[in-house]
């Protein structure tokens, strides 16, 4: 299917097993993870593309991240505008976020972590620009656990893929 396989460290264990022994061609860093400059010092050095999430972050810690990635190696980074709620209100999403990031790190591209019920508000950060949208995905929304209900079933990633691409052309 050409899917490109990826995960989200949480130690430096993890990280070393997922790179020097998976060989996966980036990593993503989960929001929690922002504040944590040695570790990212350590996933900086590994060589690989970085996706950041910064749902939990103020200005200042994702700047001291980026800094951090960049001064240790990264080349390519992309920082991820992120609500961290399951769903968020749609008046608290502040897609505009996207814009400003690009505008504080013009070195890097920006994406969105979504994690909103339908796929409204992944294909409007796609139109203002996330070159990324990450969304959980199901099999079935009514299964028992906490995230299926906002996470993306088989329709809703192909009208995200599909509407999406139109977007970006658009």
């Amino acid at each position: 299917k050409d899917i490109v396989f990826s995960c989200s460290g949480f130690s430096f264990d993890e990280v070393d097993f997922l790179v020097d022994e998976l060989s996966i061609p980036l990593i993503k860093v989960a929001s929690m993870d922002v504040p944590n400059l040695p570790f990212l010092k350590h996933i900086g050095g590994k060589g690989v593309p970085v996706i950041l999430s910064t749902g939990l972050a103020a200005m200042e810690e994702i700047t001291e991240a980026v800094d951090t990635l960049t001064g240790s190696g990264v080349k390519d980074l992309i920082l991820l505008h992120c609500i961290s709620q399951y769903p968020p209100d749609d008046a608290d999403t502040n897609l505009r976020n996207i814009t400003m990031l690009w505008q504080a790190f013009p070195d890097a591209l920006v994406g969105f972590s979504d994690h909103s019920k339908g796929t409204a508000v992944p294909l409007a950060a796609i139109a203002l620009g996330a070159c990324v949208v990450e969304k959980h995905f199901t099999l079935d929304k009514d299964m028992e656990g906490w995230d299926h209900a906002v996470s993306a079933d088989l329709d809703d990633l192909a009208a995200i893929v599909h509407e999406g691409r139109r977007i970006a052309v658009a």
